[in-house]
């Protein structure tokens, strides 16, 4: 049995639970789960979030590595508990030495891994399976998660937005969109990139892409991004309002990055699409 499948094999109902508690303390009164979850009431694990991009209702908030303020960032913990509460869980996908996608921001393990250290590029998965995710907040650590895991638990259940992150070669592009289309998950993922001829090869392989951008507008022109099939753009919060009307004017679905809270984004104007937070409670 390799070291991923026994992974898969730990249980994690109590750790998410533990988790989940600690974050409804932390955040009382902002969020809850919902009732029919809490009473044990038959039905969809995840409710209140569509698992398909078609049905979604705009603007949707999407949950910035799965809620790094609130949970371990890029945890199980978050990404469920996005997911449960109506949010679009969003990871981030880097790869260990032996080409094995996982999912965390940083190139490197140090700011948000114990156990760990140096270039994720570096190490084992039997070394990335060791590791813990550290608590923003203090609280019980949790598992580090691969993309498999991650579409096990949650693939086609909820509509999800993983990035590919700058640094990706194109057959790793391909590598994961393989992944995806194994598990038929086209219609259930929003997958972007900061890379434009990334952004474009999602498009081309079927799937909803969003062109990461920065505080600027795109050096390609609107009709280029338009004509790669690319519908949604994310641009920093720091994008001038105006421009960001620009683009919204142009036909695209705008959700900027990354808002302290889920208050801060409900500020934003009423003809944003979405935004994404690092804090989906605080309402």
């Amino acid at each position: 049995m390799s070291t991923t499948e026994q992974k898969h094999l730990r249980p994690r109902t109590a750790s998410i639970l533990s988790a989940a508690a600690l974050a409804i303390t932390v955040i009382a009164g902002t969020a809850a789960a919902p009732a029919d979850l809490v009473r044990g009431t038959p039905g969809p694990a995840y409710p209140k979030t569509p698992n398909q991009v078609s049905e979604l209702e705009l603007p949707v908030t999407v949950s910035h590595r799965g809620g790094a303020d609130v949970y371990p960032e890029e945890s199980m913990e978050g990404f469920t508990a996005s997911a449960r509460d109506g949010f679009l869980p969003e990871m981030d996908i880097q790869f260990l030495a032996d080409g094995t996608p996982v999912l965390i921001h940083d190139d490197t393990a140090d700011r948000t891994l114990n156990g760990v250290s140096g270039p994720i590029r570096n190490l084992s998965l039997e070394e990335w399976d060791s590791a813990t995710i550290k608590h923003p907040q203090g609280g019980p650590e949790a598992e580090t998660v691969t993309l498999d895991e991650v579409l096990d638990e949650l693939g086609g259940e909820v509509v999800m937005v993983p990035e590919i992150k700058p640094g990706a070669t194109s057959a790793e592009v391909d590598q994961v969109l393989d992944v995806f289309d194994e598990r038929g998950l086209s219609d259930s993922l929003i997958v972007q990139s900061f890379d434009f001829e990334a952004a474009k090869t999602i498009a081309e392989r079927g799937y909803t892409s969003l062109y990461l951008t920065g505080a600027t507008l795109p050096t390609e022109s609107f009709d280029e991004i338009a004509d790669a099939g690319i519908e949604w753009v994310g641009p920093s919060k720091n994008l001038p309002t105006r421009d960001l009307r620009r683009l919204d004017k142009a036909g695209f679905h705008v959700a900027p990055y990354t808002l302290g809270t889920a208050k801060d984004g409900h500020r934003l104007p009423g003809w944003i699409d979405g935004f994404f937070t690092d804090d989906a409670w605080t309402k």
